[in-house]
C-alpha cells in the first residue's frame, strides 16, 4: 500500500504535467503573431480564484484570505488575526529565507537552534510552538519530532506564492495541533506564456545560490517547474570557541505545480509535489564542565522530505461547491556521529522515517451571501519506524565503552469531521461558529468548538475610513508527536525516553481587538489582546548525573499553563510604490507548576519592514526586528540576552533583451554586526550565536510577459 501510494502521486504530478504541455501546444498553433495585445491578454488571462463567481478561476479581488482551502475570507471581514506575505513581497526581499520573512510579522517568534542556515527551527504564535504548518493543503510537521511545532529550515522561499499566519485556536476549521494559529504556504503557479526565471547568487561564509524554472498557463492549463540548489559553509559561533567551521549546509530543492480546467471552467485538478535533500554538518561535538570538543567533521545529519498534493475541486453552481484532497508527507532523518581524531571511541547512526497520509474533502453549500455552510471530514494515517545503533564514549578510564541499539515504531490513526456556518448581514456583522468531532485511536475522541465574530462600521465623519471589532473563541487539542510517545533510547544510560502514557493537550483561547483604517485601507491601526490556557501541556524534562554530566529526560504532562499578551500593528501603503509595516508583541507566559515562564518566547518584540520601488528599474527595502530576553526551559530561571538584527536589501534592472530581464541584486543581514544568541549551553556554560554581518549578491534573469500581462490588466 505504502509503495503503491509513494508511486502513485508523483506519477500523477507528471501526467497532469505532461497534459497541460499538450493543452499548451494545441493552443500555440491557434495564435496568430498579429493578434492585438488585448486578445493575448484575454488568451492567457491569469489564473485565481474569484469567490463572488460561480466559477472558481477568474481574478480574485483584493486582500483575499485563503486558508487551507477551508474557507475564502476577505481581511477586512475577518473576525481572526491574519497576516499575510504576498509573491511581491518576497520578491521585494530577493527571496530570503522563510524564517526570515515570517520573523517580520506580529506575534510570530521563528528561533534557529544555533544560528546557522540548516539548524532546526522553531516557530511560536503568541507564545506556543503549538502551530500546524500546511503547503498547498498538506500538514508539513515531522511526526518524530521530540516536540510539536513547525520546521522551516528546508523550506526555501523561492517557489511559495503566498505565506498566511492565522493566529489564535483554529482547532474546527483546521483541526488539531493548530491551538497557537496555523501557517498556510500557497506554491507558486504559471500562468500567461511561457516564462523563466535563472539566478545565481553568492555571498559570505561560502554560500552559493543557483536556481532555474519554467512557467505558463492559460484558461485550460498551468505548469510551474523549479529546481533550486543552495550551499553555505555555516557560520555559527560559541562564545569559549569562536566560529564553528564544520556547519556545512546544504539543500537541492524540486518543485512541480500542474493544473488542468475541466467542465466549462468550474473545475480544477492540480497536484504539487515537492522535493528536498539536504545535508547538514552539525559542528559541535559533545560539552560538559569538564570536556568538550567542536568542529567534528563527522558529526552531520541528512533529510529528504517529500510532499504531494493532489486535488480536485468543482464550483457546481451558485449554491454548491466542493473538494477532494489527497495527501502524503514523508521524512527521512539520518544523524550520523562517526569516529574521529576528536572522538575516536564514538560512533552512532541514526535513522527515523516518518509518513504522513491524508484524505480530505469539503462541502459548501452557499445561499446568495448571506449565509455559507461547510461540511467536511479529515481521514490521517500517521507513522514512524526508527533505529540507532551506537558505541558511547569511552575517554575516561572509569567509563567503559558501551554500546547499545535501540529501535522502536507506531502510529497513530484519526478520523475528523466538522461543521462551520459563516453568516453575513449587510455586509456589517459576520458570525462564525462551528465544531470539529476527533477521533484518534491513541489519545480518544474530543470536540473543538469554534466561534467568531466581526463588526465593521464606516468611521463617523470620516470619508474613506471604516471601523472594524473583532473578537473570537475556540477549543482545541493537540496531540503528542509520534517520537515522544514511540521513541527515544529506553534503557540507556544517557537519551529521551518516550511517554507512552502522554494525554493530548487541551486548551482554551479567546481574543478581541480593533481595527481602524484610513484613507481607503491606505493607513491601519490593529491593538488586539489574547488569553489561552493549556491543561495537559506536554513538557520535556531533564536529569544531570552529578559524576558524568550526561543528560537523560523524559516527556510528561504538566498541570497546566497560560499565555497572554497584547500586540499591535500599523501599516502605511498609500500606492504601489511604497510600504511600511510595524509590529509590537507583548506576552506573558507561565508553567503552572514551575512558576517560570515558557521557553523561548521574549515578553516583548518590536519588527519592521519598509518596501520602496520608485519606479521598474529599482527596488529597496529594509527590515529590522527586536527581541528581549528568553528562557532556555520552564524548568529553570535560564535565559540568552535580547537582540536586535537588521537588514538591507536592493534589486536593479540592468538591462533588457528581447523581453528578458537582467538584474542585479544583493542583500547585507545582521546590518549592526550584533551578536545575537540563540542558545546556551548550560553545563559548558557557552552561548551559541548567529552569523555576525553577511551579504549576498548576484544575478538574477527573468522572461516573464504573464506577468507583464497581469500587472497591465
Amino acid at each position: 500500500m505504502k509503495k503503491i501510494y509513494f508511486l502513485t502521486l508523483p506519477l500523477a504530478s507528471l501526467l497532469i504535467f505532461f497534459c497541460t504541455q499538450n493543452a499548451f501546444a494545441i493552443e500555440d498553433i491557434k495564435i496568430d503573431e498579429n493578434i492585438s495585445p488585448n486578445q493575448k491578454e484575454e488568451m492567457y488571462a491569469p489564473i485565481y480564484i474569484d469567490p463572488e463567481t460561480n466559477t472558481i478561476f477568474s481574478k480574485i479581488r483584493k486582500n483575499a484570505v485563503y486558508t487551507l482551502d477551508n474557507y475564502i475570507d476577505s481581511e477586512l471581514s475577518s473576525s481572526a488575526n491574519i497576516d499575510s506575505i504576498s509573491r511581491k513581497d518576497i520578491e521585494r526581499q530577493n527571496s530570503p529565507s522563510v524564517a526570515s520573512l515570517l520573523n517580520q510579522l506580529g506575534s510570530v517568534t521563528v528561533q534557529n537552534s544555533n544560528g546557522s542556515d540548516g539548524s532546526i527551527t522553531s516557530m511560536r504564535i503568541r507564545g506556543t510552538d503549538r502551530v500546524r504548518m500546511t503547503i498547498d493543503g498538506i500538514r508539513t510537521d515531522r511526526p518524530s519530532m521530540t516536540m510539536p511545532g513547525v520546521e522551516t529550515q528546508f523550506l526555501l522561499s523561492d517557489d511559495i506564492e503566498l505565506i498566511e499566519v492565522i493566529k489564535g485556536p483554529q482547532g474546527n476549521i483546521l483541526g488539531t495541533n493548530a491551538s497557537g494559529g496555523a501557517v498556510n504556504i500557497q506554491t507558486r503557479r504559471g500562468e500567461g506564456p511561457f516564462g523563466f526565471e535563472a539566478a545565481s547568487e553568492m555571498g559570505k561564509y561560502g554560500t552559493f545560490k543557483e536556481r532555474a524554472a519554467i512557467m505558463g498557463g492559460n484558461e485550460k492549463a498551468d505548469y510551474y517547474l523549479s529546481t533550486t540548489w543552495y550551499k553555505t559553509n555555516g557560520a555559527m559561533r560559541t562564545k569559549n570557541m569562536g566560529r564553528i567551521f564544520n556547519d556545512s549546509y546544504e539543500n537541492l530543492s524540486t518543485v512541480l505545480n500542474s493544473g488542468l480546467r475541466l467542465l466549462d471552467n468550474k473545475a480544477e485538478l492540480r497536484n504539487v509535489f515537492r522535493f528536498s535533500n539536504a545535508e547538514k554538518g552539525l559542528g559541535i561535538g559533545y560539552s560538559n564542565l569538564s570536556y568538550k570538543y567542536y568542529n567534528d567533521p563527522n558529526n552531520y545529519m541528512k533529510n529528504t522530505d517529500v510532499s504531494d498534493s493532489l486535488s480536485f475541486k468543482h464550483s457546481v453552481n451558485d449554491i454548491y461547491n466542493y473538494g477532494i484532497r489527497f495527501g502524503l508527507y514523508h521524512n527521512k532523518n539520518n544523524n550520523y556521529t562517526l569516529p574521529d581524531s576528536a572522538a575516536p571511541d564514538e560512533n552512532s547512526i541514526s535513522k527515523i522515517d516518518s509518513t504522513r497520509l491524508n484524505f480530505m474533502t469539503q462541502h459548501d453549500i452557499k445561499y446568495k451571501d448571506i449565509n455559507t455552510l461547510s461540511i467536511g471530514y479529515n481521514l490521517e494515517n500517521e507513522y514512524i519506524d526508527g533505529n540507532s545503533s551506537s558505541l558511547m564514549y569511552g575517554s575516561w578510564n572509569m567509563f567503559p565503552l558501551q554500546k547499545y541499539n535501540s529501535g522502536y515504531s507506531g502510529s497513530a490513526l484519526q478520523n475528523d469531521v466538522y461543521v462551520n456556518d459563516v453568516v453575513n448581514i449587510k455586509d456589517t456583522f459576520y458570525l462564525r461558529g462551528g465544531a470539529r468531532l476527533v477521533n484518534n485511536n491513541e489519545y480518544g475522541t474530543y470536540v473543538s468548538p469554534n466561534g467568531s465574530a466581526a463588526l465593521v462600521l464606516p468611521t463617523f465623519k470620516l470619508n474613506g475610513a471604516k471601523t472594524k471589532f473583532r473578537s473570537s473563541w475556540g477549543r482545541s487539542v493537540n496531540t503528542p508527536t509520534l517520537y515522544q510517545r514511540y521513541g527515544g533510547f529506553r534503557d540507556s544510560w544517557m537519551a529521551w525516553s518516550g511517554n507512552k502514557n502522554l494525554d493530548a493537550e487541551k486548551l482554551t483561547s479567546w481574543d478581541l481587538g480593533i481595527e481602524q483604517n484610513f484613507m481607503d485601507e491606505k493607513l491601519k491601526f490593529e491593538f488586539g489582546y489574547f488569553n489561552s490556557k493549556y491543561k495537559d501541556y506536554i513538557s520535556d524534562y531533564y536529569v544531570i548525573d552529578p559524576v558524568t554530566y550526561y543528560t537523560s529526560g523524559y516527556y510528561d504532562n504538566i498541570d497546566s499553563a497560560k499565555i497572554q499578551g497584547y500586540e499591535g500593528k500599523i501599516t502605511y501603503e498609500p500606492n504601489d510604490k511604497f510600504k511600511i509595516l510595524v509590529n509590537y508583541t507583548y506576552t506573558d507566559s507561565k508553567d503552572k507548576s514551575t512558576g517560570f515562564a515558557l521557553p523561548a518566547t521574549p515578553k516583548n518584540r518590536i519588527n519592521g519592514t519598509l518596501y520602496w520601488t520608485p519606479n521598474d528599474r529599482l527596488s529597496l527595502y529594509a527590515g529590522i526586528e527586536t527581541a528581549s530576553s528568553r528562557t532556555l526551559s520552564s524548568a529553570s530561571k535560564d535565559k540568552v540576552s535580547g537582540y536586535v538584527d537588521a537588514k538591507i536589501g536592493t534589486q536593479i534592472k540592468l538591462f533588457s533583451i528581447k523581453d528578458v530581464d537582467f538584474y542585479a541584486r544583493g542583500n547585507i543581514y545582521n546590518l549592526f554586526n550584533q551578536d545575537i544568541c540563540m542558545y546556551k549551553n548550560t553545563l559548558a556554560n557557552d552561548y551559541y550565536y548567529s552569523p555576525k554581518i553577511r551579504f549576498n549578491t548576484g544575478l538574477f534573469i527573468e522572461y516573464a510577459p504573464g506577468k507583464k500581462l497581469k500587472e497591465r490588466v
